[in-house]
């Protein structure tokens, strides 16, 4: 891990948990990073009340957006440092995830060109190592086109 990722990892973790922004609504405000490389942030956070549905346990919409920013936080810690726009989005729920249990969130960007990326993530309680979902999530870096 070097100190260069980890600080990056942490602008876009804070960036992520901005309150007016659509990503707070997955909690993103308790989310620390704990490790960062070129490719892969992972992340822990406890699982909160305003994260669950009515059987507080995590939802799965919650979970698919962290996935989702967390894949492409991924794509934000390469050369290329690059968002992108998504093209799919697949997430495999696996086990539930009650209040106040934490959380580990591993993303990585599997493969990176130049005009898609493909990138995974593995969310796991943290205490026994249970998987609760995994995802695959696609991106693609569209061409920019020119100002007439």
């Amino acid at each position: 891990m070097t100190a260069k990722y980890m600080q990056l990892a942490k602008e876009i973790v804070k960036k992520f948990g901005s309150k007016g922004q659509f990503a707070s609504v997955a909690g993103a405000g308790n989310v620390r990073a704990v490790h960062a490389e070129e490719g892969n942030i992972r992340v822990e956070f406890e699982v909160e009340k305003d994260q669950t549905n009515h059987f507080e346990t995590l939802h799965g919409g919650c979970t698919a957006t962290l996935i989702d920013n967390f894949t492409t936080a991924a794509l934000l810690l390469t050369k290329q440092a690059r968002p992108g726009v998504s093209v799919d989005l697949h997430v495999t729920y696996l086990s539930a995830a009650k209040i106040g249990e934490t959380l580990i969130l591993d993303s990585t960007v599997t493969k990176q060109g130049r005009t898609l990326a493909f990138t995974k993530a593995e969310l796991y309680r943290k205490r026994d190592k249970v998987m609760i979902a995994t995802g695959v999530h696609t991106k693609a870096f569209p061409a920019m086109k020119k100002s007439e």
